[in-house]
């Protein structure tokens, strides 16, 4: 297995309102198409005396752009917040620093722990997992800068619904793979052809680095692109869509196009108050919502075509 190559990246942190956390981190996510970390307000009383989160403090967000970041892009930020009525949220300016992908992915792992969902067991790579049941589907996953790590609400929710919907031999799509998390669960779950699509080249790399770490590179096909890269296959029996509500809403008729009849959608990356928008625009597409799974305030929504 060859080395992951690294990659030079621009952080931007932003102070936020307690309110308004979930639609800066969900507007981060549309823009960047990587994962944002929340770091609340935590204030330490001492050694061994333990710590008080303070949730009416604001939170830190920091979310990653790939490469460098003109100040032309800076402020097309800056008009994002304020065309979504956020700019009020935001406690002073836009933090920005540029990093190596080794620094970030160095920093963050010892954020990281072996994930239990259902069956399903997330290894980070760097750890080792010696408990494993004969009923366990381990998963190893080195995310680099790539969203998708079991750690998320979202990632979480999509594996159960993988879990309970998931026949030997299916057909499966994974629209904005990130790291690979999900794609590399349905391959190792018996889906009979696995593709996994995504529009950042990052995430190509982390999701065929994982592959290869997890000897699935013939199990599963890895492209660069959207849902355009699939009509080419054919039709899907099940399509996983752990993205944002925009990209969702706007993709809906493409996705119904290339899922089976009686298929079903697992869409992920939805906060509550875009859930009614979200459902609308898929019920329209032909995606009946049979399902609707809960975390905090992101939503999954399991939808049959």
């Amino acid at each position: 297995m060859t080395a992951k190559p690294l990659s030079l990246w621009t952080e931007a942190s932003i102070r936020v309102r307690p309110s308004a956390v979930e639609a800066v981190a969900e507007l981060l996510q549309e823009i960047t198409r990587v994962g944002v970390t929340i770091e609340p307000q935590i204030d330490a009383f001492g050694p061994d005396e333990g710590y008080l989160l303070d949730t009416n403090a604001p939170s830190t967000l920091r979310s990653y752009f790939y490469g460098t970041v003109p100040p032309a892009r800076r402020a097309a930020l800056r008009r994002a917040l304020r065309a979504a009525g956020l700019v009020e949220a935001v406690v002073g300016r836009v933090a920005w620093r540029t990093m190596q992908e080794e620094d970030w992915a160095e920093a963050w792992k010892e954020h990281y722990e072996i994930e239990h969902i259902g069956r399903v067991v997330i290894r980070p790579a760097w750890l080792e997992y010696k408990d494993r049941q004969p009923d366990d589907v381990v998963i190893s996953i080195d995310p680099g800068m790539a969203f998708g790590t079991g750690q998320h609400a979202t990632t979480r929710m999509c594996l159960q619904a993988l879990q309970e919907l998931i026949k030997p031999g299916d057909f499966v799509l994974d629209l904005g793979t990130g790291s690979g998390i999900l794609a590399l669960t349905a391959a190792s779950m018996g889906a009979g052809n696995v593709l996994a699509v995504d529009t950042e080249e990052q995430a190509v790399a982390a999701a065929r680095f994982n592959a290869a770490g997890n000897n699935l590179l013939g199990q599963i096909a890895i492209a660069h692109g959207s849902i355009e890269s699939a009509t080419i296959f054919g039709a899907f029996d099940i399509i996983l869509a752990n993205i944002n509500a925009a990209t969702l809403s706007s993709l809906a008729p493409k996705i119904a196009g290339v899922l089976k009849p009686g298929g079903h959608l697992i869409a992920g990356g939805i906060i509550e108050e875009r859930r009614l928008g979200v459902t609308a625009d898929l019920g329209l597409a032909g995606l009946q919502v049979e399902r609707k799974l809960e975390e905090g305030d992101w939503r999954t929504l399991v939808c049959r075509k």
